[in-house]
């Protein structure tokens, strides 16, 4: 199901007039998801940075918000260490923008929203993890350590407690 055929609320921006600028941003938004993009830009100063700059996407991303996780779950997963840097920027990015409007506009429940978040950061931690892994062992700074040991973190962990490992991201 798209965003529009879920919601059931929309912020009333602080600033139409920035909601607006951030809509501009956003090609083939229309009718209340276009409201829902304007009243949260508009209210926001992070969300309108996010519309801005992944305006683009968002039109598609709208279409099926949870297939639009997904591929970017996948793509990552896909992405090389060389380039897993500023993917995972961009991947942060619109994973904060489709989740924070899903938010604001009553699509996911408060478990849905922190469950696609904390499957995010694990995500985010076990690939960053794995390039940082595969770089010491690449100069041999992980001593008895090989390439078929990344996949396995070469023996290390990342603990998620508190927030993170309740899954209240």
């Amino acid at each position: 199901m798209t965003l529009a055929d879920r919601l059931t609320r929309s912020p009333r921006a602080y600033s139409p007039e920035e909601g607006a600028e951030a809509l501009w941003h956003a090609p083939g938004m229309s009718g209340p998801v276009a409201d829902l993009v304007t009243g949260a830009a508009g209210s926001s100063p992070f969300l309108k940075s996010l519309v801005e700059s992944e305006g683009d996407w968002l039109a598609g991303a709208a279409e099926a918000p949870e297939a639009a996780l997904e591929a970017i779950h996948h793509d990552l997963r896909e992405t090389g260490a060389d380039r897993l840097g500023p993917e995972l920027r961009r991947a942060k990015r619109r994973v904060a923008l489709i989740t924070g409007l899903a938010d604001l506009g009553g699509v996911w429940s408060l478990e849905e929203i922190t469950g696609h978040l904390t499957d995010f950061a694990d995500l985010a931690c076990d690939l960053a993890l794995r390039a940082a892994l595969s770089a010491e062992v690449r100069r041999g700074k992980l001593p008895g350590m090989g390439e078929d040991d990344i996949a396995t973190g070469a023996g290390m962990v990342v603990f998620a407690m508190g927030k993170m490992g309740a899954r209240e991201l």
